[in-house]
């Protein structure tokens, strides 16, 4: 059983994109490169969270945000990419500005705080899945993709909900399809396509 465990763990290293270009062999490198992985993760998402669009009919802005949290999950795994959303969301909570606009607080009393939380969830999709080789496959990765959104806009129209009494979609899902489909496209082009290189570069 235990051998069985260390060769699934060992696969599931070995499918997550950012090992393969990134990869120390002793145990001190690798808490440093964890390390610095996430703080590199949470800068991005924060960079990703200031490409913003505001609609003048929704509290919800156009981000570049959802683009930087798949692409987290997709390429960092489950446990690292969880780790990069949980710090990103817990030191917006305290008060760092990393949200969009610099914004920070308590996601919970915000309209979009929704999605936020769904980020995390998208992250967990992504990195899972990630973890078991979906990622080199162009329509593994698309269906992959489509399931974080889903979660991320359950959770965003959910909190939305709350703060808004009548067309719920229209401010909170119709406006990011256009956007959405190109983050998804580019994503699933993105990811295979690193995979392959990479293979090749072995060769």
């Amino acid at each position: 059983i235990v051998i069985s465990e260390k060769k699934e763990y060992e696969f599931m290293n070995q499918n997550i994109l950012v090992n393969q270009i990134v990869n120390f062999k002793g145990k001190k490198e690798k808490i440093i490169k964890e390390v610095l992985l996430v703080l590199a993760g949470v800068v991005f998402l924060t960079l990703t969270a200031q490409v913003r669009i505001y609609l003048p009919f929704t509290p919800v802005p156009i981000t570049g945000q959802t683009f930087g949290i798949l692409l987290i999950g997709l390429v960092y795994g489950r446990k690292l990419g969880m780790s990069v959303v949980g710090t990103y969301i817990a030191a917006g909570t305290l008060g760092l500005p990393l949200f969009t606009g610099a914004g920070s607080g308590i996601v919970f009393f915000k309209p979009s705080g929704g999605y936020i939380i769904g980020y995390f969830f998208a992250v967990m999709i992504c990195g899972y899945l990630a973890e078991k080789g979906w990622t080199k496959s162009y329509i593994k990765t698309l269906f992959v993709i489509l399931l974080a959104e889903i979660a991320i806009y359950f959770f965003g129209l959910v909190q939305l909900s709350f703060f808004v009494k009548k067309n719920l979609f229209l401010l909170g899902l119709y406006p990011f399809i256009i956007g959405d489909i190109i983050k998804v496209l580019l994503l699933t082009l993105i990811l295979p396509g690193a995979w392959k290189v990479l293979k090749i570069s072995k060769k």
